[in-house]
């Protein structure tokens, strides 16, 4: 049985979550990325780390609507949150650390084992959401 979650429930399991998949496009291909993110009750926030090659900011800048998955396996339940991407203004970067700060679950893993600290960029996004929806998986069938 599958059940559609209230907008409380999908709140609860995007605080509870610090990582999901972001999936961006700009209309031929298509990109699906894990991401460490904060979420304030409003916005999600990602802090991305890149260098001067990366397909991911190439694709952030013409990605029209993004979407970002979140799951849990028990309970299998699973949010969607649609809408635009943009960078963060500058007047809001304390607002978005705060949200990674207090969400993120931060991987230790390095992606970029070559390149030096000095050849990487740091920016800030935030996914403006459009929709939600969320599911909660039960294979219990009722009597």
């Amino acid at each position: 049985m599958t059940r559609e979650m209230g907008r409380a429930e999908i709140d609860d399991l995007l605080q509870a979550r610090g990582a999901g998949v972001l999936s961006l496009t700009d209309g031929t291909e298509t990109y699906g990325i894990p991401e460490s993110f904060g979420y304030d009750g409003e916005l999600l926030y990602f802090q991305l780390v890149y260098d001067g090659d990366s397909e991911k900011m190439q694709l952030m800048e013409s990605t029209e609507t993004a979407s970002f998955t979140v799951f849990t396996e028990e309970p299998a339940e699973s949010v969607l949150v649609r809408g635009a991407l943009e960078r963060v203004p500058e007047t809001a970067q304390t607002r978005a650390a705060t949200a990674i700060a207090e969400n993120a679950n931060i991987p230790t893993l390095n992606v970029f084992p070559n390149t030096g600290p000095d050849d990487l960029s740091m920016a800030f996004f935030q996914l403006i959401p459009e929709e939600f929806s969320g599911r909660k998986f039960n294979d219990r069938v009722p009597k």
